[in-house]
């Protein structure tokens, strides 16, 4: 277990959790609490929700187009004072040539986003399990922020960078980065004298 992100800075880091649509407001306090946890020295705060935009959904797919959400997610994080901006939503995501995914962010940038819809394990047919749920959230979340730090997918299958094909790939790599990735936040967080 890694508390590491600004060691010795004295200015906070800021994530701005953003809901888009309906989204369940104890996942967004755990994912709150548990990034401040993740990255020390971290102010997490929810914010207003957002619309889901109905113009991304994809009625034959039944899923919404995430890149569409994202780049609308750019021009609103514009007037959220953070460092980062993390939206959430509940619906299904996808992006061309892949069946589905669990999130997207801009490379070296400002702005990620995750979807919960197949985090649930009722997704899957199983029973509901707010513990798995959680954890999987955060796993989405750490990934996708890494992302917006510049970090690439992660060979290292317990690496919280590791690319997950399916919900058996985030169940198994763990909340944290591997102590590759964990230097290249570093130097990225660093550089940017946050």
């Amino acid at each position: 277990m890694h508390s590491f992100l600004q060691r010795g800075s004295k200015e906070l880091f800021t994530i701005a959790i953003v809901p888009i649509g309906t989204v369940d407001s104890a996942v967004l306090e755990f994912l709150r609490k548990r990034l401040e946890e993740i990255f020390v020295k971290t102010r997490c705060h929810i914010v207003n929700s957002l619309p889901l935009p109905k113009n991304f959904f994809d009625a034959r797919r039944g899923q919404y187009y995430s890149t569409g959400i994202l780049t609308g997610l750019v021009s609103v994080a514009k007037e959220i004072s953070a460092d980062r901006v993390l939206g959430v939503v509940e619906a299904d995501l996808y992006v061309p040539r892949l069946n589905f995914v669990f999130g997207e962010a801009q490379s070296l940038g400002t702005v990620a986003l995750i979807s919960t819809h197949r985090l649930k394990p009722g997704f899957y047919g199983n029973r509901e399990d707010n513990q798995l749920l959680f954890g999987r959230t955060a796993k989405e979340a750490v990934h996708e922020l890494g992302h917006t730090m510049g970090l690439s997918h992660c060979s290292d299958p317990k690496c919280v960078m590791y690319f997950s094909n399916t919900i058996t790939d985030t169940d198994r790599k763990g909340e944290w980065f591997c102590l590759s990735c964990e230097k290249k936040v570093e130097r990225v967080l660093g550089e940017r004298k946050i």
